[in-house]
């Protein structure tokens, strides 16, 4: 039924969005939404005109993601007028979709979760970090968008508390940026890194935890501060949004805002890809 329908939602949805990569995004969360709660339609005529609206709503809060209209007061108002039976479904849907990301390739994951959940959104943005061309970006996350809905509705195996895992890595990582401004040595990496690491942004890489923290630890000697202003986290997978501050003095070291995406081997940080927004 849905696969009936998907040429007629992708043209309202470019119509709406001017862009075709958006409104391939628009088309396949509404499935997504579909898929959780078709089964509350009792009208099958219906079903059309729902999900059109659906898709609408789909794509103003794209809009809205562009803008950066969303700010965090209004969710917070949101979230507190929300009965709790609504709050305990959306952290049931969240559990599910972020279970059902396990399945797929690492990089079909990555591309899917900087695509949806991070800064690091455009399609350009996704193959820089990636080091991969635009080209593969879209061939990763259409196979990923697929194979998202296949897991969804086969939806096997115990779900996780995705809250929790995002709490507990967040811990971990307030924690190492805390103690790294005031050691900024290799032995503040050794718990949440591996010693042969490898961190790369664009041309530039780094092997090791020496070389990398030699890196960082040049920038906190100049004053610079970074503060972790969101985090993204599957099994295997750790991304990071980080703020710089600069001192007044050296207003330039470092660009405003970064993701970094860790690729996690045992619960440490095996490589580590740098993306700078402009």
């Amino acid at each position: 039924m849905l696969e009936r329908r998907r040429a007629e939602l992708y043209a309202v949805a470019t119509a709406i969005l001017r862009d075709r990569d958006a409104a391939m995004d628009a088309v396949q969360e509404t499935f997504v939404v579909a898929l959780t709660h078709l089964d509350g339609i009792r009208d099958p005529e219906a079903v059309g005109r729902w999900l059109q609206i659906v898709l609408r709503n789909c794509c103003l809060i794209q809009i809205r993601r562009r803008r950066n209209e969303i700010l965090s007061d209004e969710l917070e108002a949101r979230a507190s007028e929300s009965e709790p039976e609504q709050i305990i479904d959306e952290h049931a849907l969240r559990n599910w979709i972020w279970t059902a990301l396990d399945v797929l390739a690492e990089e079909e994951r990555t591309a899917l979760v900087l695509r949806h959940f991070t800064r690091c959104r455009t399609y350009e943005a996704i193959a820089a970090t990636t080091g991969v061309p635009v080209g593969t970006v879209r061939s990763r996350l259409n196979r990923a968008r697929r194979r998202l809905v296949e897991a969804l509705i086969a939806d096997t195996g115990p779900q996780r508390d995705q809250a929790d895992l995002e709490r507990s890595r967040r811990r971990e990582w307030e924690s190492f940026y805390g103690e790294l401004h005031a050691t900024p040595e290799p032995r503040t990496y050794r718990d949440l890194f591996f010693g042969d690491v490898t961190v790369r942004h664009g041309n530039t890489s780094w092997r090791g935890i020496d070389a990398w923290s030699a890196e960082e630890r040049e920038a906190i000697e100049v004053g610079v501060r970074a503060r972790l202003s969101g985090l993204a986290a599957s099994r295997d997978l750790t991304v990071l949004e980080i703020d710089f501050q600069n001192p007044r003095w050296a207003a330039d070291h470092c660009p405003p805002s970064t993701t970094f995406v860790h690729h996690l081997r045992g619960g440490r940080s095996a490589r580590v890809e740098i993306h700078y927004h402009a």
